[in-house]
Order: C-alpha cells, then structure tokens, then sequence
C-alpha cells in the first residue's frame, strides 16, 4: 500500500507539475488511484511554495500588492507548468466555437490555441491578477496554502463522478483504469481533514463561505460539461481547477 501511494505522488509530480520525474513508473488500476488520492498533497506542497514566497517577499521588499499578485499567479502557472491554463484556453475555445458536442470535443483536441481560447486566457489571467491584488498585502498565508488543496479535492470528486466524454485520451484512460469509488471516498477524508484544519486556522466563517461556494460550483460546473460536452476530459478538468481557484481568491475578497 505505500509503495503504491509514494508511487502515486511520483506520477502525480510526474502529469501534474513541472518538477521532473524522470522514471517509469508503473500505471496499473492501484498507482492511477493513488495518484488522484494524494492529489492534495500536491495542492499542499504549490500551496506551501507560493505562501513562503509571498512571505519572503512581504518581509524583504516594498513591491506593490499588484507585483505581488503577479508573483502569485506567475508562480502557479510555474509550479503546473501552465497544464491548467491549457486546458482553459482549450475549453473556450470549443465552447465559443457554437459548435455541436462532437465538434467541440475535436476542437478541445487541436494543440493550437484559437482566438476565442486566447479572450479567455487574457481576461482570465487579468482578472485573477486583479482579484488577488486587492488583498495581497494583507492576505493570510494559510488562504494561499489551501486554495489549491481545496480545488484539487474538487478534482476528485469531479473526476470520481462524471463520466468521460470521450474514449480516448489520456483523461479517458485514467477514468478507466482507475477505482473511481476509492478515489471519492479518499476526496471525503481529505475533505474532512481540511475543513477541520481550515476551521481552526481561518474560522468557520470564511471555511464555510469557500466550501460552499466551491460545492455550488462544482456541482453546475458537472452539469454543465455533462450538458455541452457529454462529460469530462482532461481539458475540462484543467479549466475546473483554474475556476474554482478563481472563485475562492473572489471569495476571500469579500471577507477582507
């Protein structure tokens, strides 16, 4: 069982971060669950990256809290190596095409970005910039840490529930694969784990407004891929993952 969760984390390193990996490792139906089971601590480990540089910048410098919005935002498209955006910048493309479901899926598969999927990314990237430079000066560190651990439990959920809206492709094989009922019962221990944590750090308060939200979202955000796309690939589930990043940086904007 550990060997196959330290495995996990090699592959999720391996297909969801820059950090090199350079092994085979072994992709059977027990490494692909313990991949998207440990996908938290891979939330927490960006997380804790970006909270100590926003912290060593806060002490050291006197940037403005637009620069240090930038670093943050700058930093996640790093630490992923922009594998979110990617797939946003896909997503709007075939949305914005007004094309019939099959269409839109062939479009989300072209490697080169349209017009439409460049709005997307400017406005997008411009608008979290803004969003996040409101209250970067004051912000608590433990908001940054656990953004991204939040949005990847998401990701799990979302992945254990949906149905795949095509049979090829990466995101197709993993959903195959792997034991997408683990997978959920794992997304609600962690969840558990980290709403307790976030209540004792952050308050119930805040807790509840960014959980809730990030659960009202999730649910249309399923509805929706389901309704335009017949279900889920992994362009979806990169855009997923920037949206709900987005919406909870919104949310602490109104309690700050």
């Amino acid at each position: 069982m550990s060997r196959n969760l330290t495995v996990g984390l090699l592959l999720a390193l391996q297909f969801f971060s820059v950090i090199p990996v350079k092994k085979n490792l072994p992709m059977e139906k027990a490494q692909l669950t313990a991949m998207y089971a440990v996908l938290p601590l891979l939330g927490l480990l960006f997380g804790s990256v970006l909270a100590s540089a926003t912290l060593l910048i806060r002490e050291t410098t006197d940037v403005s809290s637009l620069l240090m919005a930038f670093v943050i935002v700058a930093g996640s498209i790093i630490l992923t190596g922009g594998l979110h955006l990617d797939g946003l910048a896909d997503v709007g493309d075939a949305y914005f095409s007004y094309q019939d479901r099959e269409k839109r899926l062939e479009i989300m598969g072209d490697p080169r970005i349209g017009a439409f999927g460049t709005m997307v990314l400017i406005l997008f990237m411009i608008g979290k910039v803004i969003v996040i430079s409101e209250m970067a000066m004051n912000i608590s560190l433990w908001t940054i840490v656990f953004i991204p651990i939040v949005s990847k439990i998401g990701l799990m959920l979302l992945f254990s529930s949906t149905a795949s809206a095509k049979n090829t492709g990466l995101a197709a094989y993993f959903q195959k694969s792997a034991d997408r009922k683990r997978i959920a019962g794992a997304a609600s221990i962690w969840l558990l784990i980290v709403a307790t944590a976030m209540v004792f750090l952050m308050g119930w308060q805040i807790t509840g407004a960014l959980l809730i939200a990030a659960a009202i979202f999730s649910v249309i955000y399923r509805q929706w891929c389901r309704k335009n796309f017949g279900g889920v690939t992994g362009d979806l589930f990169g855009a997923y993952v920037e949206g709900t990043e987005l919406l909870l940086w919104t949310m602490l904007l109104l309690f700050i």
